[in-house]
C-alpha cells in the first residue's frame, strides 16, 4: 500500500509541474499528460509508475468524457443535425479511407493492408477533440458541436471496421463478414433501445426523486450509477464502455437536469481523462520514433 501511495504522489507531483508549465505556455494540457506518461513510463530513464489498477481506472476517463458529450447531443439535436452529421460524416470516412488506401495501393502496399491503414486515417479521437474544445471553451460553439458530432460518428463507424478487419484474410470472409456486421448492428440497436426506454421511463423520475432530497452526495451517486450502468450494459453486449455512456448522456441531455449533471461529473471526467492520457504516454517509446 505504501509503495503504491509513493508512486501516486510521484505521479501527482510530476503532473502538477508539467501541466502548470504547459498551461503557462498555452500548450494543450492533454499533451502535458502525455509527457507525464513518457517521463514515468518504462522506456525512459528514471522512476516508473506500476500500479495494477491504473489502466482500468484511466479507461473511465473516456467513459465520462463520452457521457458529457452525450449530454450535449440529445435526440432532437441529433435529428436537427442529421444531414450534416450523416452526410458529412459518411463522406469524410468514405473519402479518407478510399483516398489513403488508393495512394498506398499504388505505392505497392497490398490491398488489404492499404484498406486497414486508410480506415485508421479516417478516424479521429473524440477524446482528444472533446478535451481540446472543452479547454478552449468551444464545445458549445457551432463548429465545436459539429466537429464533436462527426467525431462521435467516426466512433460508431469504428465498430464495423473492427468487425471487418479480422475477417479480411479468411477464405470464408464474405459470409462471416456479413453475419458479423449484422450481429454487431443488432447489438448496437439493442443497446440503443435499452438505454432509450430506460431514459424515457426511468431516468427522469429517478432524478426528480433524487433532487427532492436536496443532497449533492445522493445526486452524484445517481449520476455515477447511471453512467456506469449504461457503460456496463453495452460492454456486456460486446460494444465499448464509452458507447453506453454516450447513449446515457443523450437521454439525460433531454431532461432539465442536464447542466447540474454536467457540473457534477466534470471533476471525475477531468481527473480520470488526465490519467487516460498519462497511460497512453506510458506506451510511447521515444527511442522508436527515429526508426
Amino acid at each position: 500500500m505504501m509503495e503504491h501511495l509513493a508512486q501516486i504522489l510521484m505521479l501527482l507531483g510530476v503532473a502538477v509541474a508539467v501541466v502548470l508549465a504547459f498551461q503557462r505556455l498555452r500548450i494543450p494540457t492533454s499533451l502535458g499528460y502525455l509527457l507525464v506518461g513518457v517521463i514515468l513510463g518504462p522506456y525512459t530513464v528514471g522512476p516508473t509508475i506500476n500500479v495494477p489498477e491504473f489502466k482500468v481506472l484511466a479507461e473511465f476517463g473516456v467513459v465520462f468524457l463520452l457521457f458529457t458529450i452525450g449530454l450535449n447531443y440529445s435526440l432532437p439535436q441529433l435529428h436537427a443535425l442529421r444531414h450534416q452529421v450523416l452526410g458529412l460524416g459518411t463522406a469524410q470516412v468514405a473519402f479518407t479511407t478510399a483516398a489513403v488506401a488508393l495512394l498506398l495501393w499504388l505505392a505497392g502496399v497490398p490491398a488489404t493492408a492499404a484498406f486497414v491503414i486508410g480506415a485508421v486515417f479516417a478516424q479521429s479521437s473524440s477524446t482528444m477533440i472533446g478535451s481540446q474544445l472543452a479547454e478552449q471553451g468551444e464545445e458549445s460553439s457551432p463548429h465545436g458541436r459539429l466537429g464533436l458530432a462527426m467525431s462521435v460518428f467516426q466512433d460508431v463507424t469504428a465498430v464495423p471496421f473492427l468487425v471487418v478487419i479480422p475477417v479480411l484474410g479468411m477464405s470464408d470472409g464474405a459470409d462471416l463478414l456479413v453475419s458479423s456486421l449484422g450481429w454487431a448492428a443488432a447489438k448496437a440497436a439493442l443497446a440503443f433501445a435499452l438505454v432509450f426506454f430506460a431514459g424515457r421511463w426511468l431516468l427522469r423520475p429517478l432524478f426528480r426523486l433524487v433532487t427532492k432530497r436536496r443532497s449533492a452526495e445522493l445526486f452524484t451517486l445517481a449520476v455515477l450509477l447511471v453512467a456506469l450502468l449504461a457503460a456496463w450494459t453495452t460492454n456486456n453486449l460486446g460494444l465499448s464502455l464509452a458507447f453506453g455512456a454516450f447513449l446515457a448522456g443523450m437521454m439525460l441531455g433531454e431532461t432539465e437536469f442536464r447542466h447540474q449533471i454536467e457540473s457534477t461529473v466534470r471533476p471525475f471526467r477531468d481527473v480520470l481523462l488526465g490519467l487516460f492520457f498519462v497511460g497512453i504516454g506510458m506506451l510511447i517509446d521515444p527511442a522508436s520514433i527515429p526508426r
